[in-house]
């Protein structure tokens, strides 16, 4: 998965199931996916320990490693 978006969308999740997993807003969570907002690493570590495969690359929308 590239794309935060694309990993939802893999598992067969709506925005809104997302965001209320991690105890955000929607809007909020659409933002992340856009590239508009960045998640903080509290977020980013919910997020990893729940989804383990997720690389934290994906919230930077792009192939480069941190």
């Amino acid at each position: 998965m590239e794309t935060l978006k694309e990993f939802r969308e893999a598992i067969g999740k709506t925005q809104e199931e997302m965001a209320s997993e991690f105890s955000i807003s929607k809007s909020f969570y659409e933002k992340i996916e856009k590239g508009e907002r960045k998640p903080g690493r509290e977020l980013i570590e919910k997020i990893k320990l729940k989804y383990p495969i997720i690389d934290a690359n994906i919230f930077l929308n792009t192939k480069h490693t941190i």
